[in-house]
């Protein structure tokens, strides 16, 4: 019986899923709904839906945005003025959306000349600003026609305020400018925890494929205990923590039931362990 009972919650809760939260193909002409932009003090801006070469990608194969993206062209603007210029996006709450793990894609092209200029990528953490990529390599070999994409993990900034930011600086002189398009922001939705949804419990990843789980919650988490699937305990901790980073290096791959207690409640979610 005790066997059954298990199985039988094992495949009723730690539902996850994923999500796409966000996305601009930048392919209209206009700034997107709900983003903003600053303009440096020469006057010049972003440039958006420019389906035209990337001036200084390259004389034989240029790189471009074919339908569309957001050019700054440093180039354009004229030499050794002080380019610093943001493209911000629109605020979610990712802790309303139940988002245990997210992450962004960007692509872009950034060309500097004789090793100046800079493209960074910061993102909002409720408080500040933090930075998630910075660099100042030319995109690629010259002539090759590519872009680069990056995905970046930023499932440790979640907040009920997140926003990402593009920053292009020229450091003060004439290079030719930077370009970014198709730009998504996806996460994993966990399901509620049934009998700790008040408390503000999430766990994360879901997989686990670097033997950490981390547990986060409002009020202290109590204790934790893993089950195998036959209903055998492999793990027990006392806690009495916000915050706990469980190592399951022990642990062989596979299925696991967690229950979690925190004071006089207790939860119990599935995880797998790869």
């Amino acid at each position: 019986m005790k066997k059954l009972s298990f199985i039988y919650i094992l495949v009723c809760v730690g539902f996850i899923a994923n999500a796409q939260l966000q996305q601009e193909d930048f392919n209209a002409s206009v700034l997107p709904n709900g983003w903003s932009a600053t303009q440096p003090n020469t006057g010049c801006t972003w440039k958006f839906g420019y389906k035209n070469n990337l001036k200084g990608s390259g004389l034989q194969n240029p790189a471009s945005f074919q339908s569309g993206g957001a050019v700054f062209s440093d180039n354009d603007c004229g030499g050794f003025k002080n380019n610093y210029i943001e493209l911000i996006g629109p605020s979610i709450n990712l802790v309303e959306k139940k988002i245990v793990e997210a992450s962004i894609e960007i692509t872009y092209n950034l060309r500097t000349f004789a090793n100046d200029g800079v493209f960074k990528i910061n993102v909002w953490d409720g408080t500040n600003w933090q930075n998630v990529l910075t660099t100042e390599e030319y995109t690629h070999a010259k002539n090759s026609g590519e872009s680069e994409i990056s995905i970046i993990d930023v499932s440790q900034y979640i907040n009920n305020d997140f926003k990402v930011k593009f920053i292009y600086d020229d450091e003060d002189s004439l290079t030719w400018g930077v370009g970014i398009d198709d730009y998504k922001l996806t996460g994993v939705v966990s399901s509620d925890v049934e009998g700790l949804e008040s408390l503000g419990f999430r766990y994360y990843p879901n997989p686990v494929v670097n033997d950490e789980l981390t547990l986060l919650s409002s009020k202290e988490i109590s204790s934790v205990h893993i089950y195998n699937t036959i209903g055998q305990i492999v793990m027990t901790k006392k806690l009495n923590v916000l915050e706990s980073k469980l190592n399951l290096q022990n642990l062989a791959s596979g299925t696991y039931l967690v229950k979690v207690v925190i004071g006089k409640k207790e939860g119990n979610f599935k995880v797998i362990k790869q």
